[in-house]
């Protein structure tokens, strides 16, 4: 029996459905890779840059004197990007008379006119609840992946910045 309409209806339901689905399939692969890239491949662990600056009132100013920095020695690899990669080594001897529980420093490269071609500030001394007791010494890496090619390549200026002291309430 002919059906009255000069298209089948049940025909043309089932096209449009199966035009929905590959779409929605195609929305859900979407949907799921950017999860994934969100939940694998995003860090959260904050960036160096956005972590809180250590204190560095008056008290901070009159105990830095008292953490000196030496030893530096400058190293340098080559990361799995294929990129050059400056590592800076060096030491921390509290010299003081209160235990030191971080230490920021600011860190400058300079270029060949003594302009400051890097400047950071990043943690030398990790917070912990023991610190660097008066008299002891520590060691700190960090590295840099983008020191500018003008730099002079002489030894960078290494300056305290910021300081947490076990009297301290922050």
């Amino acid at each position: 029996m002919d059906t009255p309409f000069q298209n089948d209806p049940t025909k043309t339901l089932q096209s449009v459905g199966s035009r929905r689905k590959p779409l929605l399939v195609s929305f859900v692969v979407v949907f799921a890779g950017v999860s994934t890239y969100f939940l694998l491949f995003r860090s959260s662990n904050p960036r160096p840059q956005d972590l809180a600056r250590l204190s560095f009132g008056p008290q901070e100013q009159a105990y830095a004197p008292s953490i000196h920095l030496g030893n530096f020695k400058m190293q340098e690899a080559t990361n799995f990007l294929n990129q050059d990669v400056k590592i800076l080594l060096g030491d921390i001897l509290n010299a003081g008379d209160t235990t030191v529980l971080a230490i920021d420093a600011t860190i400058e490269y300079r270029d060949s006119l003594d302009q400051i071609a890097l400047r950071e500030t990043r943690p030398i001394l990790p917070p912990s609840h023991e610190g660097l007791k008066p008299g002891q010494v520590a060691h700190f890496e960090l590295s840099f992946d983008h020191v500018p090619n003008s730099w002079n390549y002489q030894m960078p200026r290494v300056v305290v910045s910021g300081l947490k002291l076990t009297h301290n309430k922050k």
